[in-house]
């Protein structure tokens, strides 16, 4: 089965805070002709929570008229409740899509999360992606909770951010035991090589948007079972993460748009999710030394 590539993508902004329209569908352009088979946008790159919902909404139908049938979109329903998550659901729904990407929100109230996951997916009009990333929310799941939720028709795949190795294989063999057919992605990007090649179905990376060449071929590579060439381009995608974001991952948002706006792929680095006065100097020439070291391996 082919490895799934999809970007976790940024939303690039002008510097006043509005959508950079020219520069998304650059960057949707570059992605796509890479080969990418999906683009994932209001998750955690994309700085769901910094948006208002006229934004958003006007956000998933750019997105959905840009990208058309060239790829699959999946569209982040995150919310900081149900309710509301369930609310942005109905508000994308007239739109031309492929999934729904839900997140439970950060421990604010005592609900049960299988029951809340499963509210969704019994609500959903199409296929929904489940982000398991305990690291920013706080919540774990058990391989019984996972199991409930693996069982439901609606549920397409789990974008699997918990750096957790015993849990992508023990979801693996769960899903083999019990026939599930969920797809397994992995969304932790220094661990990409070694979740494909034991048997996740693809990944879900937020550095898409720049790397999207890299995350292909090391698709590709684990596809063809060269083995050695994906765990060099997984080292290639660490290097570029070093680069960008820097070790300390002190320029996440604002270091990848700088990448791509220095590519001429965006107007600015603006981003709404951190402090832009993080992007120094030093910041901005360890990117552009980025850039140059790994030009051929980006494009």
């Amino acid at each position: 089965m082919k490895k799934l590539v999809i970007s976790a993508t940024i939303t690039p902004l002008f510097e006043d805070g509005s959508l950079d329209k020219a520069g998304l569908k650059k960057i949707f352009d570059r992605n796509i002709a890479h080969g990418v088979d999906g683009i994932f946008i209001l998750g955690s790159m994309g700085e769901w929570g910094s948006f208002s919902d006229d934004f958003k909404e006007d956000f998933v139908a750019e997105c959905s008229q840009i990208i058309g049938k060239r790829a699959k979109l999946l569209v982040g329903i995150n919310a900081t409740s149900l309710p509301l998550a369930l609310e942005n659901m109905k508000r994308y729904s007239k739109y031309e899509f492929d999934s729904y990407v839900f997140m439970l929100p950060a421990r604010t109230s005592a609900l049960d999360p299988v029951k809340s996951i499963l509210t969704v997916l019994d609500a959903a009009d199409r296929p929904v992606y489940y982000y398991h990333c305990p690291p920013n929310n706080g919540i774990d799941l058990s391989l019984d909770q996972f199991a409930r939720i693996m069982a439901h028709p609606n549920l397409a795949g789990i974008k699997n951010s918990s750096s957790n190795m015993w849990l992508r294989r023990e979801l693996l063999k769960m899903r083999a035991e019990r026939g599930f057919k969920t797809l397994l992605l992995e969304g932790q990007e220094w661990a990409v090589d070694e979740a494909l090649i034991v048997g996740n179905d693809g990944m879900v990376c937020g550095m898409g948007a720049l790397a999207s060449k890299v995350m292909v071929n090391l698709a590709k590579a684990v596809d063809a079972g060269n083995i050695a060439e994906a765990v060099r381009l997984q080292n290639v995608f660490i290097d570029v993460f070093h680069g960008v974001y820097g070790i300390g991952l002190g320029n996440v948002w604002n270091g990848q748009k700088y990448a791509l706006m220095k590519l001429g792929l965006c107007s600015s680095a603006y981003t709404i999710a951190q402090e832009m006065d993080s992007l120094t100097d030093a910041a901005k020439a360890r990117i552009e030394k980025a850039l140059v070291d790994l030009k051929a391996e980006l494009d």
